[in-house]
C-alpha cells in the first residue's frame, strides 16, 4: 500500500529541516567572506516561483500558452487571493522584525524557550480562525512538545559566565531589558500563530475567481506569495544598492550556499503541502521533529556532547508526535442527533399530505381539518 500525501509530506518535512539545519551550520561556519541574506532570500522565492511553474506547466502537458493562461488568470489576475498573500506577506514581515528586535533583547537560551509558544498559539489561533477542536490528550501532547524542545534548546546552549560583582543600577537595567524582550518574544509567538493559521485557512478555503479552476491551491498560493515576496525583496536589495553593487551579488556564495537555497525553496513548499494535506500542527510536530534529528546528526558531525536533558527533551518530543499522531486520542466528530418523531407528528403528516393530494377544500373545511388534526394531538398527548 502507497504512502499518502499526508504522511509522504511529513517524512518530507522532517527530512528537509534536518538537511537544512546542518547545511545552514556549515555554510555559516565556513571560513571566508559571509554572504547576504536578502540576496539568498531573493534567489530562494525565485527558485519557488520556477518550481510551482514547472508543476504548472506539467499539469498542461507542455503546453506554454496554456500554462502562461492559467498564471494570467488564476495566479496574477486573482486580486482577492493577492490580496490574502500580502496580508500574510507583511506577516511574515513583522514575524522576522520581532525575530530581529527580540535578539537585542534576550540571549538565546530565553529565545529558544519562549519561542515554543508558537506551538500553543498556533493551536489557539486554530481553533478560533478555522474552528478547529483538540482533545485533552492532544493539548497534553502539544504541552509536552513545546517542553521537549525548549530543554533540547536550552541544553545544548553554552554555559554562560557568570559575574560575581553587579551592581544594582546595571541590574534593574538588565531586568527591563530582559522584560522588554520577553514581550517581543511573546509577540513574536502570537504573530506566528497567526501566520500559521492564517495561512491555512487561505490554503483550504479561499476559491479562485476563475469559474474553471484548474490549478491545485497549492501551487496557485505558492505563486501568488513567491512573486510578492520577490517584489519585497527586490524593494530591500534596491535600498541597499550601494553594498551589493560594491561587493556584487554572488559574494561570499559557495557550493554549499546553493544547496542552502534549494533546501529552503523546497522546504517552502513542502510546508505548504502538510497544511494542505492536514495542519499547523502537524507542521509543528514535524518540524520540532526535524530539530531533534539536526542535534543527534551535528553530534556526531561537529564531536559534540549532549547531557542528560537533552536525551530527556528527545523523549517527551517523540512521545509526544506518537500520542498526537494516535487516531484513538483525537476528538471525535459530534454526531448529528436526529428526532424520533411521534406517532402523532406522523399521522398529523400524513392527513398533511392526503390534503395537499386532494383537491382544494373550502375555507371550512381546510379550518376543519386543521382543527382536527390539533383535537387530536392533544388527546394523544
Amino acid at each position: 500500500m502507497g504512502m499518502s500525501l499526508k504522511h509522504l509530506s511529513f517524512v518530507m518535512l522532517v527530512l528537509q529541516n534536518t538537511a537544512l539545519s546542518i547545511v545552514s551550520k556549515y555554510s555559516r561556519d565556513k571560513a571566508g567572506p559571509k554572504y547576504k541574506p536578502g540576496t539568498v532570500v531573493l534567489l530562494v522565492e525565485l527558485l519557488k516561483f520556477t518550481l510551482c511553474y514547472l508543476m504548472l506547466l506539467k499539469g498542461k502537458r507542455g503546453n506554454v500558452a496554456a500554462s502562461v493562461h492559467t498564471l494570467r488568470v488564476e495566479v496574477f489576475a486573482d486580486t482577492k487571493g493577492l490580496t490574502k498573500m500580502a496580508v500574510l506577506a507583511f506577516l511574515y514581515a513583522m514575524q522576522n522584525m520581532f525575530a530581529l528586535v527580540a535578539y537585542d533583547y534576550v540571549d538565546v537560551a530565553t529565545y529558544q524557550i519562549v519561542y515554543q509558544l508558537k506551538i500553543i498559539t498556533t493551536a489557539l489561533f486554530m481553533l478560533v480562525l478555522l474552528h478547529r477542536r483538540f482533545s485533552v490528550v492532544q493539548w497534553g501532547a502539544m504541552l509536552a512538545l513545546m517542553a521537549g524542545v525548549a530543554i533540547c534548546s536550552y541544553s545544548r546552549l553554552p554555559a554562560a559566565a557568570e559575574h560575581a560583582e553587579e551592581d544594582t543600577a546595571a541590574t534593574a537595567a538588565l531586568a527591563t531589558k530582559r522584560f522588554i524582550g520577553i514581550c517581543v518574544m511573546l509577540g513574536l509567538a502570537v504573530n506566528s500563530g497567526l501566520a500559521a493559521a492564517y495561512f491555512e485557512r487561505v490554503m483550504k478555503s479561499h476559491k479562485s475567481n476563475s469559474t474553471l479552476q484548474t490549478l491545485d491551491p497549492l501551487w496557485t498560493r505558492n505563486l501568488q506569495l513567491s512573486a510578492i515576496s520577490v517584489a519585497v525583496t527586490c524593494v530591500d536589495l534596491v535600498r541597499n544598492f550601494s553594498d551589493v553593487w560594491t561587493h556584487g551579488f554572488f559574494y561570499g556564495f559557495h557550493s554549499t550556499v546553493f544547496a542552502v537555497i534549494f533546501l529552503q525553496a523546497v522546504g517552502g513548499l513542502t510546508i505548504a503541502a502538510v497544511v494542505r494535506f492536514s495542519d499547523n500542527i502537524v507542521k509543528n510536530f514535524g518540524t520540532s521533529f526535524s530539530l531533534i534529528f539536526s542535534c543527534i546528526i551535528s553530534n556526531y558531525m561537529f564531536d559534540q556532547t549532549a547531557p542528560f536533558s537533552f536525551y530527556f527533551g528527545v523523549l517527551l518530543v517523540v512521545v509526544s508526535v506518537f500520542v498526537y499522531g494516535d487516531s484513538r486520542f483525537a476528538l471525535k466528530p459530534a454526531a448529528k442527533k436526529t428526532k424520533k418523531r411521534s406517532t402523532t407528528d406522523d399521522m398529523a403528516h400524513e392527513i398533511t399530505i392526503e390534503t395537499k393530494n386532494a383537491q382544494p377544500l373550502h375555507a371550512g373545511g381546510r379550518h376543519f381539518v386543521a382543527r382536527s388534526v390539533q383535537t387530536f394531538n392533544v388527546l394523544c398527548v
